[in-house]
């Protein structure tokens, strides 16, 4: 698991966020996921996938409370988005624990599950920012680098390369990495 001290020596003091521990009491999440949020952090900005200072509404740590078809509550927090892209969302699911990618645009918002909790999600971001920071200091270790991501991040969390279509898979072709979830 990543700690705060390792998000401080990657991402530095002024590009991470951590969220006051009443104001994580109030979002109701699991205990794993408050400790995250509250102590571990998030990065205000890791490129290209992530940022908490998201353009337009919903905003970083909004709560939306639903009621589900079949009568249940159920609780979203807004951790972030992709940079540059206001119709995206990453939520946390505040009684599943689930990072949800949401697709704000169109008549009805529809979703994918990212990742099953804030931990893994943190050291997905944390992961693949020492990836970037590591090829642009030696362009040659690309393809070894890339190997070694992709294969920590399916060992982490599998579900999340399941289907080429999922938000990990698409991002680690991004990078440059054909093949990863088929």
């Amino acid at each position: 698991m990543i700690t705060r001290q390792d998000m401080l020596d990657l991402y530095g003091s002024s590009n991470l966020v951590t969220v006051p521990s009443g104001e994580v009491d109030r979002f109701r999440l699991r205990a794993p996921d408050a400790e995250v949020l509250a102590t571990v952090g998030l990065p205000r900005f890791s490129s290209p996938f992530f940022t908490t200072e998201v353009q337009g509404g919903p905003e970083f740590r909004r709560v939306i409370d639903v009621t589900t078809r079949d009568g249940k509550d159920h609780r979203e927090v807004i951790i972030g988005g992709p940079p540059g892209d206001s119709g995206m969302r990453f939520s946390i699911s505040a009684y599943e624990g689930f990072i949800t990618l949401v697709q704000l645009q169109g008549d009805r918002p529809r979703g994918e599950v990212v990742n099953n909790n804030l931990g893994e999600f943190v050291e997905f971001l944390y992961r693949l920012e020492r990836y970037r920071l590591r090829v642009e200091a030696d362009p040659a270790s690309a393809e070894e680098e890339f190997e070694e991501l992709s294969d920590t991040l399916m060992r982490i969390d599998p579900f999340s390369f399941e289907l080429e279509e999922n938000w990990w898979s698409i991002a680690l072709r991004q990078l440059g990495g054909a093949g990863i979830g088929e």
